[in-house]
């Protein structure tokens, strides 16, 4: 991961921990967006970028994984990225979460003619014990380009050469299932297929969000690392981020079996 240059956290990413740590996702992300459209970003909730650190192994595992991209190699809070697929309803719970992921929570499996592109509502990620760490980002931009972003994440084979998501889905899988047996998969260049795919989106506007980035291989820890640290460089760029986070497990703690 390349250094921002920068000595300043983005103080337009508010940490809510103290706030909502024993309320569930639902309601964080409620207020999430609230706040957003009070200050007049997030396009009414489109393409809003989601993460989320995870408790479940799969979870765990990408955690884990990604603390050789942080400066204190420990693990990262994120394990997923997702992006809201429409506008926000009348009831939250059922906006449509546009995903890729290893295991889809309304239990479809990822389909290889969508690339690994899935869509499941947002109630899913209710529960704060599994779905521990929350957070929401805003790029701030116009109705046309928040369209543009949602034509190209709607394409999912539209640069299959460069973004083969059933591809790295699979290399993932045989990673959590060898329990570590096989090469970390960053290290050999291969990106988290979540946040991959949201890369991917926001190219239609030719915004690049890991900058932090060595090589393309993306990653959950990217993408909130470039948010935090890369602030000033969206600013120049005309897309400034904003958002708010809950953060329940800073540490990485797995699930037990009774749980």
């Amino acid at each position: 991961m390349r250094h921002s240059r920068s000595s300043d956290k983005n103080k337009n990413v508010t940490d809510w921990s103290d706030k909502y740590k024993t309320e569930d996702n639902l309601k964080f992300f409620a207020d999430a967006l609230a706040a957003l459209a009070e200050n007049k970003v997030a396009n009414g909730g489109l393409m809003v970028i989601g993460l989320l650190g995870q408790r479940d192994l799969p979870g765990y595992t990408l955690r884990t994984a990604q603390s050789m991209l942080r400066w204190d190699a420990r693990p990262s809070l994120w394990s997923h990225v997702f992006l809201f697929g429409d506008r926000i309803g009348t009831e939250l719970g059922k906006t449509p979460v546009w995903e890729v992921t290893l295991h889809p929570r309304d239990g479809e499996f990822p389909k290889p003619e969508e690339n690994g592109v899935g869509a499941l509502e947002l109630r899913h990620y209710q529960d704060r014990k599994v779905d521990a760490n929350a957070a929401l980002l805003a790029v701030k931009m116009s109705d046309e380009d928040a369209g543009k972003v949602r034509r190209r994440a709607a394409d999912h084979n539209v640069d299959r050469l460069r973004y083969n998501l059933w591809e790295t889905l699979g290399i993932w899988q045989g990673y959590l299932w060898s329990q570590g047996a096989r090469p970390n998969p960053l290290r050999e260049g291969i990106p988290v297929f979540s946040s991959s795919y949201v890369e991917m989106a926001y190219e239609a506007i030719n915004l690049d969000l890991t900058p932090g980035a060595s090589e393309r291989n993306s990653a959950p820890e990217h993408i909130w690392n470039a948010a935090l640290w890369w602030h000033e460089a969206f600013e120049r760029e005309g897309h400034p981020i904003s958002g708010y986070c809950v953060l329940r497990d800073k540490g990485c703690s797995l699930l037990s079996a009774d749980e």
